[in-house]
């Protein structure tokens, strides 16, 4: 139906099969004398006398044309399964070295964002999982954090913006 739609409003012309094979064979044909005329090419400058750097690389493209293509062989059920038992030890052996790296410092402004965050999705709560006496010990937290968080603006005086190099005010 939608090959009537196309043929209709001319996005595919009307084409037979005949009209078809007919292309495909004369593709065929063409890369068939495209290949003929470079071995053609190739036989006539090995027998001209050329240099030795051209003769060693004509030599390598045709060893290279000629080249079997190494795949890899089918794996054995042991194979397999030692080869997943390597990769969980190395799994294993990575999360060990991924302690020594340092956490980033969650700042105290992010932490407080996230913590009334994290209240109100307890308060919205209606399982019995969700204890009021917990969110006692979060409010006790977010009353602590709010007081780190105004600790932590303290006033500086506007000089500290400016920075004075050779007489010069730069921002």
């Amino acid at each position: 139906m939608i090959i009537n739609c196309w043929n209709k409003t001319g996005i595919l012309s009307s084409v037979s099969c005949e009209e078809i094979e007919v292309t495909i064979n004369s593709q065929d044909i063409l890369l068939e004398q495209q290949d003929n005329d470079v071995n053609v090419l190739v036989i006539d400058l090995t027998f001209q006398n050329l240099s030795s750097e051209i003769k060693n690389q004509l030599n390598e493209y045709l060893d290279l044309n000629n080249l079997c293509i190494i795949t890899e062989d089918k794996l054995k059920d042991s194979e397999i399964v030692e080869i997943v038992l390597d990769e969980e030890n190395q799994y294993e052996n990575e999360d060990l070295d991924d302690s020594d790296e340092e956490e980033l410092e969650i700042p105290v402004s992010e932490g407080l964002i996230n913590l009334n965050k994290f209240i109100c999705f307890f308060e919205q709560q209606t399982d019995t999982d969700f204890k009021a006496k917990n969110l006692k010990i979060f409010q006790k937290y977010l009353t602590l954090v709010k007081q780190k968080y105004n600790e932590s603006k303290c006033q500086t005086s506007i000089d500290n913006f400016f920075i004075l190099l050779n007489n010069n005010i730069i921002l």
